[in-house]
């Protein structure tokens, strides 16, 4: 078994803990006005539609909802880490195809 390490999803996944924490604190400065969660409601979409799934039906998320803002934050990161993953992968092996080819190639 390969190891799943990678920096490319280390990035992605400080990245999104960074715009999801900015988006929190944003939040938390217009707290009790019209629509004053909805940019961090779309960041945790994947968070609400993964539990909407699993849920079988409706799940609440504002940003009142500490636990549940943590929670998506963490799930978000961790897509995030496993996208990096991917892009890396799919581009390690690409290089690694050219790089036969060329040799291969002489």
């Amino acid at each position: 078994m390969r190891r799943l390490g990678s920096w490319t999803g280390v990035v992605f996944a400080a990245l999104y803990a960074l715009v999801f924490l900015a988006l929190y604190v944003w939040y938390l400065m217009r707290q009790g006005t019209w629509f004053a969660d909805l940019p961090l409601a779309l960041a945790a979409l994947p968070f609400t539609l993964a539990m909407r799934a699993l849920n079988g039906g409706s799940y609440a998320f504002a940003g009142n909802m500490t636990g549940r803002v943590v929670a998506a934050g963490v799930f978000g990161s961790a897509l995030a880490y496993v996208a990096g993953l991917v892009v890396e992968a799919i581009v390690r092996r690409v290089l690694r195809i050219m790089l036969a080819a060329r040799w291969s190639a002489d």
